[in-house]
């Protein structure tokens, strides 16, 4: 017989339910192309911002 040292059995409620649920870990695996992909995208959203390159953009010379 399992022996629980005193502790009570416990009913899961709902709250403690819709937290797992939301908190899984979740593991994806991705071919070789797609993590390429992924890669060049995150290097692009963390690309280093600078004010000389934001200035640069602004005020770029247009030619129509």
């Amino acid at each position: 017989m399992e022996e629980n040292n005193g502790a009570l059995p416990t009913k899961v409620g709902f709250w403690s339910k819709f937290k797992n649920f939301l908190f899984q870990d979740i593991t994806v695996e991705l071919t070789p192309a797609q993590q390429r992909v992924e890669d060049e995208i995150n290097e692009f959203l963390h690309q280093e911002i600078t004010w000389q390159g934001v200035k640069g953009f602004l005020f770029q010379e247009i030619k129509f």
